[in-house]
């Protein structure tokens, strides 16, 4: 008796997809973890990506199509239809795949962008806001400053600490308010040279590194309080726990930084809005 084929061995491509190859195989990783459920039963047996000009690039599948009785003999009396047919089908599920993939980043992104409008904090109000100037032997990464050098003394660098209570956040139709005990709040610079592209000396300045809590574990919040830019576990493990060490007599200062943006402290001013305070900045 004649023995049908029970598999069939299928490779489809697609090219020039305007994806680049780093996106390419982050989205076939994805579809590995799911098991490419959609092409059942055919089973992914193996994939490669090629990057091409212009940001664009090709991806290649190596399937094996599991055929019935009466696929098989279909396969076996027109071998070449029912081999392209095969291929058709499983390069429009392809196509279809990565076009709702492209369709969703895009979704996500427009979703990350409207909520960033809205939940960026655009102000803050401090209670009791003092400022620190230290010399530290601070240990800094590339990532943390990417336009500018931070400028040593002796070994050590300048580091400029705001610190205080956080009292209220504001966005752009919301704020957040928060209740005594107030949770201890501050900001973290250092000072910098500019990186000019003319190879001349730039201008000096305090650059924001980001923001911090007391406690560490505790800081996951920030983001979800919408803040994005937060101390790298590198620098953050560097910082001494005296800076903590605020004034135990009751409140009696409001301040109001109104700039979030800035990376600079110059741009990143604050103003007082109650009573006097010997912590005013000089």
């Amino acid at each position: 008796m004649r023995k049908f084929p029970k598999t069939q061995a299928v490779s489809i491509s697609l090219e020039h997809l305007p994806i680049s190859e780093t996106s390419l195989k982050q989205i076939c990783l994805d579809w590995e973890d799911k098991g490419y459920s959609y092409f059942r039963p055919a089973v992914v047996v193996g994939w490669k990506t090629e990057p091409l000009p212009l940001e664009k690039s090709r991806l290649e599948l190596d399937l094996r199509v599991t055929l019935r009785f009466w696929q098989g003999l279909v396969a076996y009396v027109r071998p070449r239809w029912y081999f392209q047919k095969e291929k058709d089908k499983l390069t429009n599920i392809l196509w279809d795949q990565i076009d709702s993939k492209n369709k969703k980043e895009k979704q996500n992104f427009l979703l990350e962008l409207w909520n960033r409008f809205w939940k960026r904090p655009i102000s803050l109000v401090w209670l009791d806001l003092e400022f620190i100037k230290v010399r530290m032997d601070l240990d800094l990464e590339s990532e943390d400053l990417t336009t500018a050098h931070p400028l040593t003394y002796d070994g050590e660098k300048k580091v400029y600490i705001r610190r205080g209570y956080l009292k209220t956040i504001h966005y752009r139709w919301t704020k957040k308010e928060f209740k005594a005990p107030y949770p201890k709040f501050a900001e973290m610079y250092v000072k910098t040279r500019d990186k000019d592209n003319d190879k001349t000396l730039g201008k000096v300045y305090h650059s924001f590194l980001g923001y911090l809590l007391e406690a560490k574990s505790d800081e996951y919040l920030l983001r979800y309080f919408g803040f994005e830019t937060l101390l790298s576990d590198t620098v953050r493990n560097q910082i001494p726990d005296q800076i903590w060490n605020l004034n135990r007599s009751p409140i009696k200062t409001q301040w109001i930084e109104p700039n979030l943006l800035g990376k600079e402290l110059e741009f990143r001013t604050v103003y007082q809005v109650s009573t006097s305070s010997q912590n005013h900045l000089k």
